[in-house]
């Protein structure tokens, strides 16, 4: 400054009284002209030698997203708010209050800025890299410290421009913190669901979740800290609050892809009328088939054995006897743990063949089993390969599954009955 004030105090046309702000407008222009291309070299020395030393210590990822976010070139222009702040009391004084204020300003929002790009930069390129990690849900938690930084960034900024210290501009918003609460409600909520749900790892992209309130059932593609984008398997996309995911029920299906087993829990119904005792015939036919022979015989010997010891003549009700549907029912067991594709004799994953409360319908039997399988199509086709067995050999055991009568069904038994009644008369 002192040099520039002599110069001017020579040129003999200036009046004395402006020297010193024409002075001070001089070396505030040289000042902003010095940072303008101080940020230029020091932008264009990050870019090409900073990216040069990352690349040898090969991250070679991190150089291409930093370079994409243009995190080097905000290195150069914080370099330059530093610079900025030591040229700053050489080239700027008190002598001209109105300029010194100006210039004091314009520094003050030069180095928040850049520092706040610089932060914005690094966030991006975290988001860029890690943004769809399916054990860590970045995304949301990028753009929570964003808000976060935008919120203390737009503070310094009201705090320079009106010349008061951040506590006092603090003071004065809590008054609006209703208002916010209500503007920013999603993203607050999003927040602390986002914290809940990385703390507990309750979900991931990649997950495959349901989620009933919402009609979404598919994988997750996107974590925000607003929402869960889902895509379903029809190949729609539902976006579910970030919020829901901790208010609400869901299911996540992970443990499932985690045990590389799949649950089948479907009923059969039985025709209740065709329940009945297994009679002699039948009983021998049955000790035919390989699954059931150790079976039957070991029964045929206990109950032979129970109904000796209580004399059991009379009535068949009272000894014991064998029924159609108890022997179908251990057929079934039998069978299923015959099949390679479904996990028998593991504690942790039951398999039984059970009957279920009987309805209007008939009896319901429940195979309740677990396959070796997580692939969808693979699974589809082998539950229906069992029970397209389960089904076929229904009629052996003298057993019929219910189904509710139709249209044909109806035609055909009254063209039966006229039948009847022609041949009658």
């Amino acid at each position: 400054m002192k040099p520039i004030l002599s110069c001017i105090e020579k040129i003999t046309y200036i009046p004395a009284e402006y020297n010193v702000l024409v002075a001070q407008i001089i070396a505030a222009v040289l000042f902003l002209a010095i940072l303008y291309f101080s940020a230029r070299v020091f932008t264009w020395f990050c870019n090409k030698y900073l990216a040069t030393i990352f690349a040898k210590l090969k991250a070679d990822k991190w150089v291409k997203a930093m370079t994409t976010h243009h995190f080097f070139t905000a290195v150069g222009i914080v370099a330059a708010a530093m610079l900025a702040v030591n040229l700053h009391p050489v080239f700027i004084t008190e002598n001209v209050p109105w300029l010194a204020t100006l210039m004091g300003k314009l520094t003050g929002l030069f180095v928040v800025l850049s520092f706040a790009w610089l932060i914005n930069a690094f966030l991006n390129t975290l988001n860029h890299l890690y943004g769809r990690n399916p054990n860590i849900p970045v995304k949301g938690l990028v753009q929570a410290v964003k808000i976060v930084i935008f919120l203390i960034t737009g503070l310094f900024v009201l705090s320079l421009l009106l010349g008061r210290k951040p506590m006092y501009i603090v003071t004065g918003l809590s008054a609006l913190a209703a208002v916010f609460s209500l503007i920013f409600k999603d993203p607050i909520l999003g927040f602390a669901a986002s914290i809940q749900l990385t703390t507990n790892n309750l979900i991931k992209i990649g997950d495959w979740i349901t989620v009933d309130s919402a009609g979404a059932d598919g994988n997750i593609i996107d974590i925000s800290l607003t929402s869960v984008r889902v895509q379903n398997f029809d190949m729609t996309i539902v976006s579910v609050p970030t919020y829901d995911m901790i208010s609400k029920p869901f299911k996540n299906w992970s443990g499932m892809y985690a045990a590389k087993a799949r649950r089948i829990q479907r009923s059969i119904v039985i025709d209740v009328d065709t329940v009945k005792f297994l009679d002699r015939p039948m009983f021998d036919r049955l000790k035919k088939i390989k699954l059931l022979k150790e079976y039957l015989e070991n029964k045929e010997a206990e109950i032979k054995a129970f109904n000796a010891e209580h004399d059991v003549k009379e009535s068949v009700l009272n000894g014991r006897h064998l029924t159609n549907i108890g022997t179908f029912r251990h057929y079934a067991e039998l069978y299923l743990k015959s099949r390679p594709f479904v996990v028998a004799n593991d504690p942790n994953f039951t398999l039984m063949v059970r009957q279920l409360k009987p309805e209007a319908q008939g009896l319901p039997l429940e195979v309740y089993c677990f396959l070796n399988t997580t692939v969808w199509t693979d699974y589809e086709a082998l539950m229906a390969d069992i029970f397209d067995h389960l089904f076929s050999v229904l009629p052996e055991f003298g057993l019929y599954a219910y189904q509710q009568p139709s249209g044909r069904n109806i035609a055909q038994g009254i063209k039966e009955l006229a039948q009847t009644e022609g041949k009658a008369k």
